[in-house]
């Protein structure tokens, strides 16, 4: 991993309130066992397993990380080195904090003085005391520092595979979600085409020259549906552009009987959303409403803002809703909404008097 990366990935632990609560409750159990015990103890002491758990948490996994390019974990020897190394500098620097606060962690204030052990027996505060009689004595910070050593190493280890592995799912969760867009991306395009030719035909015999320029729009919107298939993300501007195109196309084909009008803010071009959320709106307005309508009706392009959430509103005034009126193109536009799961967009279809309602709503980013 690069360092921009970890540093999100080690925020990301430390903002965990799992991975928090359980270094408290572990170093809590430390602290009871410290208090029942009956040891004489430094406020370090009680102080010391929460910096110590919580240290691990952040900052083993990192150098098992670390590699300076995108693989996600170093490799065996290379990681066991720059663990070894990178947990030693920073459980030295903990633990002469905490003797410099109020004495080595695990060493009684006042240890018992050389000589002969009393009688009866007193029990030895295990394991944070100086044997009588071995020579240097056990060093209880020494002790401490090296079993920190081992399990942060180990467990560094366990947590940067655990990370790898869900840093791997995530990113085939979403090529998956990807492939799947781009697939209904590319089942939309040729249906707004069929239904363009569908127009055509119908104008060959009523309008030879209309139909000759319907054609030169025909070759405009395909172009236009060419760079929206290749694009992830597109401004609302964009697309709006390709709505007019096609309505220019059908007020050739319907005449007075497709009447246009906009709602459209200066805002709105600059949002971004994936291509082909609002023309599926627009078409299945005109063929569902206005083109069975003997008298054609209106269509009314709106686009709104309260708040963080944003709605694209397509009304028109043609044939009443009968039923749930979803063909290729909205089911297609369902399908989308679902997989973009960043906005938690919806979309509905209603009716309110004569008037029939298509609406995708989305929570912007920048909220």
């Amino acid at each position: 991993m690069r360092q921009e990366i970890i540093v999100k990935s080690l925020l990301k632990r430390v903002g965990v309130p799992g991975n928090l609560l359980m270094a408290g409750l572990v170093g809590g159990m430390f602290c009871l066992f410290q208090a029942l015990s009956g040891m004489p103890a430094a406020p370090a002491e009680y102080l010391a397993p929460f910096v110590l758990l919580f240290g691990h948490l952040a900052l083993a996994p990192v150098p098992w990380q670390w590699t300076g390019d995108d693989r996600d974990r170093a490799g065996l020897g290379r990681g066991f080195g720059q663990a070894l190394l990178f947990d030693l500098a920073w459980l030295a620097l903990v633990l002469v904090c905490l003797h410099l606060l109020g004495g080595r962690p695990g060493l009684p204030p006042h240890p018992l003085p050389p000589g002969p052990a009393p009688f009866p027996p007193q029990p030895m505060p295990f394991p944070f005391m100086d044997h009588p009689h071995r020579g240097m004595g056990f060093r209880p910070g020494l002790a401490l520092g090296l079993v920190n050593l081992g399990f942060g190493i180990a467990f560094g280890w366990v947590f940067a595979a655990k990370e790898a592995t869900e840093a791997r799912e995530r990113r085939t969760g979403e090529l998956l979600r990807q492939s799947q867009a781009r697939a209904l991306q590319n089942q939309l395009e040729p249906h707004v085409l069929y239904n363009a030719l569908n127009g055509l035909a119908e104008l060959v015999h009523e309008d030879p020259l209309a139909a000759e320029e319907m054609v030169a729009k025909l070759a405009d919107l395909y172009r236009m549906l060419t760079v929206h298939g290749e694009a992830g993300l597109i401004r609302l501007e964009q697309e709006r552009r390709l709505v007019e195109a096609y309505l220019d196309m059908e007020q050739m084909r319907l005449g007075e009987r497709l009447q246009v009008r906009w709602q459209w803010p200066g805002w709105a071009d600059a949002l971004e959303l994936p291509p082909l959320f609002l023309l599926p709106l627009v078409e299945n307005a005109i063929k569902h409403g206005i083109s069975p309508a003997e008298g054609g009706g209106e269509v009314v392009v709106s686009c709104a803002r309260v708040g963080p959430v944003v709605q694209l509103r397509v009304d028109n005034t043609g044939c009443p809703l009968d039923g749930d009126r979803r063909g290729v193109g909205l089911g297609n536009l369902e399908a989308r909404l679902a997989l973009w799961t960043e906005i938690s967009g919806r979309f509905w279809l209603e009716a309110r008097g004569s008037v029939t309602t298509a609406t995708v709503q989305w929570m912007a980013e920048g909220r």
